[in-house]
């Protein structure tokens, strides 16, 4: 049961993030004024619904029928493992680096 819950808010947040992204592009890019777009805008709109909100719900569905918001989160995971090792060795270059400049002075 946690892990249903944890999953359910899980796929809610990277919902959330991706309209964001898409948001984010479409107001770089403007491709909702090409192709088929504004008639499914306009349409969803005389509907009286939010494409925010369509789409939200879409991606939602999306996420948790096929579990990519699992494949999402093992990512972070791994890129969050990543960089911590990554600053780890930088501080131990540094901190070798400036053990051994005091050694030198010592000579």
């Amino acid at each position: 049961m946690k892990t249903f819950i944890f999953s359910f808010i899980w796929a809610g947040i990277c919902a959330l993030l991706s309209v964001w992204l898409l948001l984010y592009v479409d107001a770089k890019l403007n491709f909702t004024e090409d192709y088929f777009f504004p008639w499914i805008i306009d349409t969803i709109h005389g509907w009286g619904w939010s494409v925010r909100k369509i789409t939200f719900f879409a991606l939602y569905l999306v996420y948790m029928i096929t579990g990519l918001h699992k494949l999402f989160g093992n990512g972070i995971l791994a890129l969050i493992g990543v960089v911590a090792l990554a600053i780890i060795a930088i501080l131990v270059i540094a901190g070798g680096y400036w053990f051994v400049s005091w050694l030198v002075t010592l000579i």
